[in-house]
């Protein structure tokens, strides 16, 4: 439901826009993204799979509202990016989703480890996106 939800935000014009702005040289190919959102939603996945199969406490419930955070915060990312066309605010908006990405992180080490592991390949990868997401808007202020 969260992919539909997102590609319905992002629209119809991905390429027309990855194509009109100023890229980083270290940009992946839109392929190349496009399997990065795969992974994200199979780790979106199995991250919901571990936490609703945690006996109900605190901290499932805590761990619940922050992937669904999560998962709505990059929707509106996509409705910043490619609907509103603001960088500067698509920016912003990756560092807070990056921060409570890291707060789920850290609650799932707590809790449940083999869902902590699975969500790891994307903590790592966040530092990359919001570099990206820095430059992109500092190479296309106008």
């Amino acid at each position: 439901m969260a992919a539909s939800l997102e590609g319905l935000a992002a629209g119809s014009g991905v390429k027309q826009r990855f194509s009109a702005l100023t890229l980083p040289r270290w940009a992946p190919p839109l392929p190349l993204w496009i399997a990065i959102g795969v992974a994200y939603y199979v780790i979106c996945f199995m991250v919901l799979r571990r936490a609703l199969n945690l006996p109900p406490s605190g901290s499932r419930t805590v761990a619940l509202i922050l992937l669904l955070s999560v998962m709505l915060i990059n929707t509106y990312w996509n409705v910043l990016f490619f609907r509103r066309r603001d960088l500067r605010l698509s920016f912003v908006a990756g560092a807070w989703y990056s921060l409570l990405t890291v707060a789920l992180w850290v609650l799932l080490w707590r809790t449940d480890m083999s869902a902590m592991l699975w969500l790891t390949p994307y903590i790592v990868y966040l530092p990359y996106a919001n570099a990206f997401g820095y430059a992109v808007w500092q190479m296309n202020r106008s």
